[in-house]
């Protein structure tokens, strides 16, 4: 089932999405389609990876509290 969805585009990127649906003797609904879907997939993907620095400072990896975190970086471990 489709559904029509109405929208306002700038002029310049009208002309130029026409064009390109001429130039590739597609609809002009069928590039919007494909290029919001496109959108979607590349979004899903990059809201799903972090990087490794990221998933590390996000994680409870070591189980310690904030507290904890906090007493073992301020110790001198020289003094030891």
């Amino acid at each position: 089932m489709k559904i029509k969805v109405g929208t306002q585009l700038d002029d310049e990127v009208y002309r130029e999405l026409k064009m390109t649906a001429a130039l590739e003797r597609r609809a002009v609904s069928e590039l919007i389609q494909t290029a919001v879907s496109d959108y979607l997939i590349n979004k899903k993907r990059k809201s799903g990876h972090r990087s490794g620095l990221k998933r590390f400072l996000a994680s409870r990896a070591f189980k310690l509290t904030d507290e904890q975190f906090r007493e073992t970086m301020e110790a001198d471990f020289y003094d030891q």
